[in-house]
């Protein structure tokens, strides 16, 4: 697959790439109740996809001393201590964040800057799915909106988070405990298995 993607890549001066791909369970559940097609196309997504499109551009990027490589995490990997009843989610996202920041340092270098940005809940058709979050609000911003702070941010570190409201909520959460984190990441993730019968 991946010498098919970079054959349909080749030739092309692909100077930004920006990796916006996710996929997760359609509600929370424990591990154990995940079904294996649902969790392993999580990981086919989130982890191969992006690793395979990034290598697909990485070598012309090379060629020509200079690119840019945005990938999006999200906050459920690298913000919060834990993310239960999503954790095959979170822990792709996590991943996504230590592949580009490793890869940050390794293509400086060539002129490359690769970019891990996290966001948090962003006013999507998947947040709304299985956040149960409709609408925009000040601390969950339009795509529209994420997407204009985002390109504002590229190239200037390693790992951003680019929408002002999220960066705030990312501070404060620093300042609670873990323990206390994790409590509250479970109690949601259980309320919203209940909605779903999954009781």
């Amino acid at each position: 697959m991946n010498e098919l993607l970079e054959e349909e890549i080749r030739g092309l001066d692909v100077g930004v790439l920006i990796n916006n791909v996710g996929v997760t369970y359609p509600s929370a559940r424990f591990l154990h109740e995940v079904d294996e097609q649902v969790w392993t196309n999580v990981v086919k997504v989130n982890v191969e996809g992006t690793t395979r499109v990034t290598m697909a551009v990485l070598r012309g990027m090379v060629e020509r001393k200079r690119g840019a490589v945005v990938n999006i995490g999200s906050g459920a990997g690298i913000v919060v201590p834990s993310h239960p009843l999503f954790t095959v989610y979170a822990a792709t996202k996590a991943y996504v964040d230590q592949l580009s920041r490793s890869l940050h340092v390794e293509y400086k270098r060539y002129g490359i800057d690769v970019q891990s940005q996290v966001p948090l809940y962003v006013a999507t058709k998947m947040v709304s799915k299985v956040a149960s979050i409709e609408g925009s609000s000040l601390f969950i911003p339009t795509p529209h909106a994420y997407a204009k702070a985002a390109i504002r941010r590229i190239g200037y570190e390693a790992r951003c988070t680019p929408f002002w409201a999220h960066s705030l909520q990312w501070c404060l959460g620093s300042l609670v405990p873990e323990s206390l984190l994790d409590a509250w990441r479970l109690s949601i993730g259980l309320k919203r298995r209940a909605k779903l019968h999954y009781a």
